[in-house]
């Protein structure tokens, strides 16, 4: 059965028991050390406990190519990120890279991953994501933008999305605007509850939505099981 995780700021994991993906794991507290913004919840597990094929980084920024916790991590591991986050990979001592730029697609397993257009400070991409019939959208860090729009067309089960509304993010209005326009089945506000500056009140998306859906932290769940809540 498909699971899905969320580990906090934009990070996921999926995993069918077969393959697992993770999606932008900040697991140490480096924009803590490097611009005194201390993390708001403990890491879920430490970085050398990441057990997974593939992980995504949607950007190059350190709470998503996370550099003091990617050289801890298991070298086996895939990474795919844009072209522009490829020499800061290579620095953390990454041998498996493979660039996943907007427009890529890779097969694993069951998976299938896809990285889609975002608008943000850097380079930057979402993420779809097909597994037996289920699309799930990652929208990653993005402004709102009208191109946005047109991922509707892969027909959205599941959508994950920033709220935070600083930084080069969506603010909840937009996202609100956005879920109504592509209109999933479930909206999953994300990237808020890490750092105390750049946060904001999920119920401020669900309560406006009537598709709103809002994960625990580090809580597993059956992708199934969100879908029919």
């Amino acid at each position: 059965m498909l699971k899905v995780k969320w580990i906090g700021q934009n990070g996921y994991i999926l995993a069918d028991g077969k393959n697992t993906i993770c999606i932008d794991p900040y697991l140490s507290d480096v924009v803590n050390r490097v611009a005194n913004r201390p993390r708001m919840v403990e890491a879920p597990f430490k970085p050398e406990e990441l057990q997974c094929d593939a992980v995504i980084c949607t950007h190059n920024h350190i709470d998503h190519v996370d550099i003091d916790a990617i050289p801890l991590m298991d070298k086996r591991m895939l990474f795919l990120a844009p072209s522009d986050a490829e020499q800061t990979l290579q620095a953390c001592g990454v041998k498996k890279y493979k660039a996943f730029d907007e427009g890529s697609t890779v097969a694993l397993g069951d998976f299938e991953l896809s990285a889609v257009f975002a608008d943000h400070s850097a380079p930057a991409i979402g993420v779809v994501v097909k597994h037996s019939g289920v699309t799930m959208y990652f929208t990653g860090d993005t402004e709102y933008h009208e191109k946005l729009e047109e991922l509707k067309e892969y027909d959205i089960d599941i959508m994950f999305i920033c709220i935070n509304g600083k930084l080069g993010n969506m603010n909840v209005d937009e996202a609100v605007k956005l879920t109504k326009i592509i209109n999933p089945k479930v909206g999953v506000p994300t990237h808020y509850g890490m750092f105390e500056s750049n946060t904001e009140d999920p119920r401020n998306y669900t309560l406006k939505l009537d598709c709103g859906f809002i994960m625990e932290y580090n809580k597993t769940y059956g992708v199934l099981d969100v879908l029919n809540q």
